[in-house]
């Protein structure tokens, strides 16, 4: 998947936040930086995911993405 799939029609604010917070962690912003950056920030979010066991199904994690309280279906 590339990045265009990936972040949609917002991309280039996510690349800005990206960049953003690599400069305020004194990191460099070189291209090698900032996907290394990328894939450790989505390997976290996944781990959170993974890690909730309020996730059991694919209808519980597009509840989360969309906000649902857990009781309404």
């Amino acid at each position: 998947m590339d990045w265009r799939t990936f972040a949609g029609l917002h991309g280039d604010l996510y690349w800005a936040l990206l960049r953003q917070r690599c400069h305020s962690d004194g990191l460099p912003l070189d291209d090698e930086t900032l996907a290394q950056q990328f894939r450790v920030h989505l390997h976290r979010g996944i781990g959170y995911l993974v890690g909730d066991r309020s996730l059991r199904t694919i209808t519980d994690l597009v509840n989360e993405a969309i906000d649902v309280p857990a009781n309404v279906t």
